[in-house]
């Protein structure tokens, strides 16, 4: 990079030429003495945005999966997940529409979860997942709602804490036992009291008890249960950081005397780690299966971790999509990661190094080392 002078420093600059020149006249009449730079801000093409590095090592091209902006399934896109067939279902916070789409990118509507004839509070659908043959919604105003595709029935699974109601639930994911855990921050739902602006995180256990387990986060957005079963990602969507809470599981290095909490409800310590740069936090995350975590980022494109939490790589959205909510894993050995432009009405896809944890149906593929 060359250095901007002042006048000054110019000025100094060119007498030193001059004295030069007498020295050796010949030289310097044939040499033509250079312009100074242009005063004013760098070219565009000079910046280069500080601290996200380029797309990570392994990974293909991406291109364009589906565009569903002008259709009702596409008013806000969120959630993300792929069932048996190879569909990936994905909700429109804008329309209540739970849909999906097919191999070959056909769009296919589910079901609209908003009351009928506008009765009643919106129901905004947020995240996604299967799990035993059903697809478990997290959403705003109506707690977490399951859909059974061989009925076509839509029920409520949870709805309140204690008798009150969540704040707006918006992430989900089930650990290796089948216990569910699930993000409500605030300021996205009704909430008991809009003065308490303190995320929580649930776990509904596979024996059906309701338990808060983290009650601070400045937004708990995304959540994700490690391979190896020990950890809880939490993203922090307001502080741009990714949380990582270690389940309690046993006699460790660090604690030779630790107890072992089968239940998951239990965090032998929490740390805070992975900030992210730019203005707009982690939003959906999800694991692959050798450890490294992959988050939907409000910059508009996904960002991968390695299992310690350092930024690996960046991947942005072609679009300039401004807000990249979520994804998931799916495709040829579900390697291939489907990436959301929520204000576009975009899916664009491209290949992985790793596959997936989260499989087909929602099923945990084995962690690889």
């Amino acid at each position: 990079m060359v250095p901007r002078l002042t006048s000054a420093a110019w000025a100094i600059s060119l007498a030193l030429c001059g004295m030069l020149a007498t020295k050796d006249t010949a030289s310097a009449q044939a040499q033509s003495v250079p312009s100074p730079p242009l005063v004013g801000a760098p070219s565009p093409e000079q910046v280069q945005p500080w601290g996200l590095p380029p797309p990570p090592p392994g990974i293909g091209p991406v291109s364009l999966f589906a565009d569903i902006h002008e259709q009702p399934q596409g008013k806000f896109l969120e959630g993300g997940a792929f069932d048996n067939d190879g569909n990936f279902w994905f909700v429109a916070i804008g329309s209540g529409w739970v849909s999906y789409l097919t191999p070959d990118g056909k769009l296919v509507p589910g079901f609209n979860c908003d009351p009928k004839d506008d009765l009643g509070p919106a129901c905004e659908p947020q995240g996604t997942r299967w799990h035993d043959g059903k697809l478990y919604v997290t959403t705003r105003h109506l707690g977490i709602l399951v859909y059974d595709p061989q009925t076509k029935k839509v029920s409520s699974l949870v709805s309140t804490f204690h008798n009150e109601l969540f704040k707006g639930p918006n992430d989900l994911d089930f650990d290796a036992e089948g216990n569910l855990y699930f993000t409500d921050p605030w300021g996205t739902g009704p909430g008991p009291d809009a003065a308490d602006k303190t995320g929580a995180v649930y776990q509904y256990s596979k024996d059906g008890i309701l338990r808060r387990i983290i009650s601070t986060g400045s937004f708990p957005n995304g959540i994700a249960v490690s391979p190896d079963d020990g950890t809880l990602a939490v993203a922090d969507y307001a502080a741009n950081r990714m949380l990582y809470y270690s389940f309690l599981s046993g006699p460790n290095a660090a604690c030779a005397h630790c107890a072992n909490d089968p239940s998951h409800t239990t965090f032998f310590f929490a740390t805070v780690g992975s900030y992210n740069p730019g203005n707009g936090g982690p939003d959906g995350i999800h694991y692959d299966v050798h450890g490294n975590l992959w988050a939907a980022c409000g910059i508009g494109g996904i960002i991968e971790y390695d299992p310690r939490g350092f930024i690996v790589g960046y991947v942005p959205l072609p679009n300039g999509d401004p807000s990249a909510t979520n994804f998931a894993f799916g495709g040829e050995n579900n390697q291939y990661i489907y990436m959301e432009g929520a204000v576009s009405g975009t899916i664009y896809k491209f290949k992985a190094p790793y596959p997936g944890l989260i499989g087909p149906g929602g099923v945990r593929l084995p962690a690889q080392h």
